[in-house]
């Protein structure tokens, strides 16, 4: 069987679009390519997405243009062209991952679908909203959108259209012969409740990563690399300026967090943000990571992952922490309680409490004791329902079902 995916990229997030089990794929009797915008490898399994003369800066000026139209991936005409590509027309299935980057329109899927079975993973909540990857506390996105009280998250609109969006993703799914992939309970249920995926057929299915390079490894030296001092509790957390991953929470927290221990901030993605703290903690920025190798020493050195979303589909960083036998602090209202077993495996606080983050920070950076407990448990549930050959065989399941459908082909829901 042969599978095409459909994404942004293929390393960046390789390890929910399926670049990384492409093996274990193979295992399975599929074969697995990519077609995507961005290709960072010059893995044979890769190629470019719409490489047609003029479409590339074509589409720098529909980007324009739908910014100031207030509309997003809706005028990327060049989705229409996908069946001309050769693998396109080879595949048995073609598996959509994140098309509301810039350069495909939701619009073509009702043709590709009929063209070739189809599966769309829905990373986020974006379809089903009227413009937001994530809806926050607004719950408009269950009777239609409108009157949007945030246009400026992402994807920020300069003129309320969301209800017009709304009825433009209605449409597509109305249309489109897709099955949707979930990762998590929360998402599953968000897609029940929504006009927009109460219609599809759903399939639940839990990521999955090697857990052979995930696991429990000797702290000492991934610290030495990174540069942290002796003796210090290692907290791990992703600097991301962004309204959906709660970093500011966690620097209020610091600011009442009141501990003898000596402490190590050690932080993912942006830099400079804990300038303050220097000289109180040490701090240790890594900035955007892509080298393997660094982010397993990341989670190697760490002792505790606080990860303070306040909104979640699933939760890469927590499952990867977990595996590598590493305690985790997490958000209510997420995917992350449910993916992180809280509260007794993983710790769960109110979302936009830095008062209530702080208290379980404090409590954790204290107990050694609890911090081992939490991680052993960790560990096993990462044994239990992330394993990447797991995840693989579950997702080759779909993948079969999809391309020789029948009368009793029916929605399939892994619990956990």
């Amino acid at each position: 069987m042969k599978v095409l995916q459909i994404n942004q990229s293929d390393v960046l997030g390789s390890r929910f679009q399926n670049f990384a089990i492409r093996n274990l794929l193979t295992r399975e009797g599929i074969e697995s390519r990519h077609l995507v915008w961005n290709p960072l490898s010059n893995d044979p399994t890769v190629g470019k997405i719409f490489n047609f003369p003029l479409v590339r800066s074509m589409n720098r000026q529909i980007a324009v243009c739908e910014r100031s139209l207030s509309i997003h991936s809706v005028l990327q005409l060049q989705s229409m062209l996908l069946p001309l590509q050769s693998w396109f027309r080879e595949a048995d299935v073609v598996h959509y991952h994140i098309v509301h980057d810039g350069y495909f329109s939701i619009l073509a899927m009702p043709l590709l679908s009929r063209l070739k079975p189809s599966i769309w993973t829905w990373h986020d909540p974006w379809i089903m909203t009227g413009h937001c990857i994530y809806p926050m506390q607004c719950q408009r996105w269950q009777t239609g959108c409108g009157l949007c009280p945030n246009l400026e998250l992402p994807f920020q609109m300069k003129v309320d259209r969301t209800a017009l969006a709304f009825r433009q993703k209605l449409w597509t799914m109305r249309h489109s012969k897709v099955d949707v992939i979930v990762a998590s309970a929360h998402m599953l249920e968000m897609a029940q409740r929504s006009p927009i995926g109460r219609e599809v057929r759903l399939h639940k299915i839990p990521f999955g990563i090697d857990l052979g390079r995930f696991c429990p490894a000797d702290a000492a030296p991934a610290r030495k690399r990174l540069g942290v001092l002796d003796g210090r509790v290692v907290i791990l957390v992703r600097a991301f300026d962004s309204p959906f991953k709660g970093f500011d929470y966690f620097v209020q927290a610091l600011d009442r967090l009141d501990t003898t221990i000596p402490l190590c901030i050690l932080t993912t993605h942006d830099k400079g943000r804990l300038n303050r703290f220097i000289g109180k903690h040490q701090i240790v920025e890594l900035g955007w990571v892509n080298d393997d190798e660094v982010i397993l020493d990341s989670y190697r050195a760490a002792d505790i992952l606080v990860m303070p979303s306040t909104a979640e589909a699933f939760g890469m960083m927590a499952i990867e922490a977990m595996a590598c036998g590493k305690p985790v602090i997490v958000s209510d209202g997420t995917s992350l309680p449910e993916v992180t077993v809280a509260p007794d495996v993983g710790i769960s606080v109110p979302a936009y409490d830095p008062a209530a983050l702080a208290v379980e920070i404090k409590r954790l950076v204290e107990d050694s004791e609890e911090r081992q407990r939490r991680g052993i448990a960790g560990r096993k549930i990462a044994e239990q329902r992330y394993d990447a050959v797991l995840f693989t065989s579950r997702l080759a399941e779909i993948y079969r079902r999809v391309a020789t459908p029948t009368k009793g082909n029916t929605e399939i829901a892994y619990s956990p």
